[in-house]
């Protein structure tokens, strides 16, 4: 099908079969089985967000009525009459009255309803003695709509008279500078019963909003406005003019009433189609709308559901783990937006209308293992809107008048996201095409952050950690640790691409000696942490998530790395929703120091200010995968990173979440979260999973269970391997591969050589005791492996640069008799760390050029 995004045009053939195809599924069609078992029911008081491609919905205490509306077409506008970004739960832009028989009239949306949630859709339900009143938000595919259904069901024996009225706030407030567009004029269209509310000011780019009915027709209604001062008098109906002329734009809002009568058993049903979008295309828009509005419904449902169940996925895990799979993926895709053109990933449904680079560079980290589609699509964009000197876009949206574009300067951390996304997205698409056009940026991207890069062979940083507030320039950990990270990310794509092959011996010894740095310089003894100094020498004693990242990273010795992980344990971790971001809380003492605007940081254990943020507890995860403690990592995020886990604690609601409040202190806000459906949430959980798993890569080569795993793994995954997608069966614990088997045959090799067999299906099974020697590690790309088990020797294809330091790991269950490389005899240079039930060997060896072979002979 085609989809023209500037103008919506919905081709008639495309459109006639969509429709005839989404009409004719039966009642137990595949979506409909998904979605009950993606939904969660819930009640209580939650923060809820959804949306679609054009307009997303932010509500607050479970309440039926939206505190925002985000419109993406034609430019990012909303629908916001708060004041007060931290007290914005105390004010809605919608109200709605309903007088059920002779009752007195009661206004909705003043207390909490039961939900039925997903991330693209929400539904509300509340019923009495009398009535059911069933409430539900979604959204179009293709068009810059969202719809809401209203449903009162009378649930006595006797006819009563229903009067039910909607009220929306329609002012705008504009993107980025959030200023209030209050002067409008209106249109009425009595054909399809559609208002039409014009807005004159160019920072809206004249955005008509508009809200439609598509089943029941209103009796009556009103546009004056605001909101505010219509609620407050009930006999507005009969007021004339209704409409605000062109000549003498206003505020406005669009109101409409209903009456009907119904039988016991029967309800009033009210759909309502409410959208965004230009003077020429919105009335095409609405037409289309009316009779199509249901097709567009199941088209992005399907669309999203399909993305979360069909698409390469982890499953067979546990329950709870397997559920936020699929809410995870389905949060992903249901954040993409409209914006000039393109729909690109935004950080959550309603709340952020600008496209952020590092929000779409950490969640690829996830979308590698099975949608490469899009992560090529994400670095294409990203290209495309970097300037005529490569530096590539920090953020894009629309401020004022125009789209504009903030570039990453050299203390910006997408650099070095840039440059770890795309190796990740090579190491598994093996797409050398695409990436050898990206490498100039990359190029750029390195040449930029190490400007920041001092004597000391630290990297020195504005920032006090991986937030983008304050402004003290010193050392920090987290844009050393990194550096280091890209630095030996960007040498492997040089290696794979033949590129500035003369420069990475140099680099690498840059990275190694940062990485030697990094623990000489800013590891504290009496702190068991990697921490940081504020720009007048003296040490930041607060203890940051960033630095959790150098035990994901590999960059600390074992004692070090578990000294770091057992003092997190220690003083961040809260057991019911997580790590603090940063500990002690005493930031607003340091407004004025580190240059705060204001409170910005947030109240204690909120915020940067040691709020719990979903970043903070994958880093603790993976750092605990990486000290060999998977039970502990699975356990953790149960309880802080699953959709349920969430649920089941304090304040739990169902969320993955920007930001969790730890303050255990103040039981009425300890566990709330903020922006519940947030993408990079979803990303990291999705990611860290992956790892727990046991697909793992470093910096030259995709691996399985290098670690090994004290935790009894039996499960499924799909992941694209070299470019070709293969379903992983893993079972057993232990720390040594017992079997390992590509498409039933035995393979030697825990890495995934470069040379990639056509296999589909691998299978691993964990144990004590390994069935036969195979490659654990090795630090040079592998490109192949064969082992002759007749001769009892092993070849490894090597790759990397002359001169590149060698350093590969075998494990065992017989001793080595010798080792050669070409050219080059016997080495001598190993060492053998025996166990119980096999022997794990590390054999070192230089690269006299690119490819090295070693030949491993086994007695």
């Amino acid at each position: 099908m085609v989809i023209y995004l500037k103008k919506f045009c919905f081709p008639i053939f495309a459109g006639l079969i969509l429709i005839l195809s989404l009409n004719n599924c039966d009642k137990t069609n595949p979506d409909d089985l998904r979605h009950e078992k993606l939904k969660i029911n819930y009640s209580g008081d939650a923060k809820i967000e959804v949306g679609g491609p054009f307009v997303g919905v932010e509500f607050h205490h479970s309440y039926c009525v939206p505190q925002r509306i985000s419109f993406y077409y034609p430019v990012a506008n909303s629908i916001d009459v708060s004041s007060d970004y931290w007290r914005r739960d105390t004010t809605t832009v919608m109200a709605l009255g309903l007088k059920f028989g002779e009752s007195a009239k009661e206004w909705l949306g003043k207390e909490p309803y039961d939900i039925s949630l997903t991330p693209y859709r929400v539904e509300f339900q509340k019923q009495d003695s009398v009535k059911k009143i069933d409430i539900i938000y979604q959204f179009a595919k293709t068009k810059p709509t969202m719809v809401v259904t209203y449903t009162i069901t009378n649930l006595t024996s006797s006819v009563h008279n229903i009067e039910f009225e909607t009220h929306l706030e329609t002012s705008l407030r504009t993107c980025h500078s959030f200023i209030l567009k209050n002067s409008a004029w209106t249109q009425y269209d009595n054909f399809s019963k559609s208002l039409y509310t014009y807005h004159t000011d160019e920072e809206t780019q004249y955005a008509v909003v508009f809200v439609g009915n598509a089943t029941e027709q209103p009796i009556s209604y009103q546009t004056r406005g605001p909101l505010n001062l219509l609620l407050n008098n009930d006999a507005s109906w009969s007021e004339e003019p209704k409409l605000i002329a062109r000549e003498n734009p206003a505020p406005t809002a669009t109101r409409f009433l209903y009456q009907k009568k119904i039988l016991g058993g029967e309800n009033i049903k009210i759909v309502q189609i409410i959208g965004s979008a230009t003077a020429d295309d919105c009335q095409a828009i609405m037409t289309y709308m009316l009779t199509n509005y249901q097709s567009e419904i199941d088209h992005y449902e399907h669309d999203i559901l399909e993305k979360a169940f069909s698409q390469l996925s982890m499953r067979n895990i546990n329950p709870d783990l397997d559920h936020s799979v699929h809410w995870a993926k389905a949060i992903m895709n249901a954040n993409e937006h409209y914006l000039d053109g393109q729909f690109i990933p935004m950080p959550c449904p309603a709340e952020y209308n600008f496209y952020f680079s590092h929000d779409v560079l950490v969640s690829d980290l996830a979308a590698v293992h099975d949608d490469l589609e899009r992560v090529k699509r994400d670095l294409q964009y990203i290209i495309q809107h970097s300037n005529t000197d490569k530096i590539i876009p920090h953020a894009y949206y629309w401020k004022d008048d125009k789209f504009v574009t903030e570039f990453a300067d050299s203390d910006n951390w997408n650099n070095f996201w840039m440059i770890i996304t795309s190796a990740s997205y090579l190491r598994h698409s093996a797409d050398t095409s695409f990436v050898r056009t990206l490498y100039p940026y990359l190029d750029k991207c390195l040449q930029i952050a190490l400007k920041n890069k001092r004597k000391d062979n630290l990297m020195w940083t504005y920032r006090p950690d991986w937030w983008d507030i304050g402004k003290n320039y010193a050392p920090r950990s987290y844009m050393t640790i990194l550096a280091i990270k890209a630095i030996r990310e960007y040498i492997y794509v040089s290696t794979i691409l033949g590129q500035n092959i003369d420069n990475l011996l140099t680099l690498e010894n840059l990275s190694d000696s940062m990485q030697v740095s990094l623990v000489n310089k800013l590891w504290f003894d009496d702190s068991q942490y990697l921490l940081n100094y504020y720009e007048d020498g003296s040490v930041d004693r607060h203890y940051y998530i960033g630095s959790l990242l150098a035990a994901h990273y590999d960059l600390l010795d074992p004692v070090h790395q578990t000294q770091m992980i057992s003092r997190a344990r220690t003083i961040m971790i809260d057991d019911k929703v997580g790590i603090y971001n940063a500990y002690p809380m005493d930031f607003a003492n340091l407004i004025d120091y580190l240059k705060f605007s204001g409170n910005e940081a947030g109240l204690p254990y909120y915020y940067f200010n040691g709020g719990v943020w979903p970043q903070g507890n994958a880093w603790y995860a993976l750092a605990l995968i990486s000290d060999g403690r998977q039970k502990e990592a699975r356990d953790f995020m149960l309880e802080t990173m699953t959709v349920k886990g969430v649920m089941r604690g304090p304040n739990g609601q169902p969320a993955m979440y920007e930001v969790r409040n730890a303050d255990r202190d103040h039981p009425a806000v300890y566990g709330s979260v903020d922006k519940p459906q947030f993408m990079w949430a979803g990303a990291w959980y999705l990611y860290t999973l992956y790892q727990l798993l046991g697909m793992q890569e470093d910096q030259w080569n995709l691996a399985f269970l290098t670690k090994g795993s004290d935790l009894n793994i039996a499960c499924d995954y799909d992941v694209y391997l070299h470019g070709r997608k293969v379903e992983i069966s893993v079972s057993g614990e232990g720390k040594v591969i017992e079997r390992l088997a590509y498409s039933g045959n035995p393979f030697y090799s825990a890495v995934v050589p470069e040379e990639f067999p056509m296999v589909d299906k691998i299978s691993v099974q964990l144990g004590s005791v390994p069935t036969y020697p195979y490659l654990k590690t090795t630090n040079s790309t592998l490109l192949s492996v064969t082992y002759d088990a007749s001769q009892k020797k092993m070849n490894l294809r090597l790759k990397a640069f002359a001169n590149h330091q060698n350093q590969s790991t075998i494990i065992t269950p017989s001793d080595i008799k010798t080792v050669y490389s070409d050219n080059s005899g016997l080495i001598v240079d190993r060492t053998e760390n025996k166990l119980e039930n096999y022997s794990e060997i590390t054999i070192k060896s230089k690269h006299r050029e690119r490819i090295l072979n070693l030949w491993i002979e086994f007695l």
